[in-house]
């Protein structure tokens, strides 16, 4: 039987890799079977492909800023006070932990801890600094690695076929999550962890519900397979929330493509 890499569409024709249905990064306690617990298993793909996929690696502090966003003690926002141009994001590393200097140079947050407050007060010293914006880079990594990951439970789980083209409409949210549960009106569905869990509807339109809950955030998403007008028929009920829309061939281009903000 051939089977096809839902990464990148095409048939896989070599030994193929087995991808973590569900990010090992999110899953702390033992796998694969554990009472209570769900567990995802792996999906076949192209080693490439499954290989290429970096952000993954970084999902889980992705979500730990998204999550602790609004929270002005964390996070302090300040303009330069003689360069207005100049506008600082103060992050309380005390927070973070678990934050790598990989970790920082990915989401190109500049470690000042060892640094002099009267040296990066200088406007010179973010002359040869690039601008960047943490948020919205884990806003990213984190819509990517869950939106693939919703994919292949699809795929593995509820035989979606890997589609010609893939429309995937997302609305993020952040805040206090751990006691929300939807197993009333979508399912009663097992945990993959502690605040990691994942719902799954088929809608009558034949397009595909999901709810994605990790780390403090919750990411609502559609799979837009029908070709009618998702955002039309459910966009009205996130109003209050920024959305999202990827399209590509292959899930793969959301490493390129990306999403776009609608």
């Amino acid at each position: 039987m051939n089977h096809v890499c839902y990464l990148c569409s095409s048939v896989i024709d070599e030994t193929p890799s087995g991808d973590h249905a569900v990010p090992a990064s999110l899953i702390t306690r033992a796998q694969p079977k554990v009472k209570g617990y769900d567990y995802a298993g792996l999906v076949r793909t192209h080693a490439d492909c499954n290989n290429r996929f970096g952000p993954e690696t970084y999902v889980v502090k992705a979500l730990d800023l998204i999550a602790a966003w609004g929270d002005p003690e964390i996070f302090l926002e300040r303009q330069h006070a003689t360069n207005p141009d100049i506008k600082i994001l103060a992050i309380d590393a005390e927070r973070f932990p678990s934050f790598t200097e990989g970790d920082l140079r990915f989401f190109k947050i500049i470690d000042l801890r060892d640094v002099d407050q009267s040296d990066w007060s200088s406007p010179e010293f973010f002359a040869d600094k690039k601008r960047s914006n943490p948020q919205r880079d884990a806003l990213i990594v984190a819509l990517s690695v869950l939106a693939k990951s919703s994919a292949s439970l699809l795929i593995k789980r509820h035989q979606v076929e890997v589609p010609p083209e893939w429309k995937i409409y997302a609305f993020p949210y952040a805040g206090a999550t751990e006691d929300l549960d939807f197993d009333q009106f979508l399912g009663e569905t097992k945990p993959f962890e502690i605040d990691v869990k994942v719902w799954i509807k088929q809608l009558d339109t034949q397009d595909w519900f999901v709810i994605y809950k990790a780390r403090g955030v919750l990411l609502f998403m559609v799979f837009a397979f029908s070709g009618t007008d998702v955002l039309a028929t459910v966009g009205s009920r996130f109003a209050d929330t920024d959305r999202y829309y990827f399209e590509g061939r292959t899930l793969n281009a959301l490493l390129s493509t990306g999403w776009k903000k609608v």
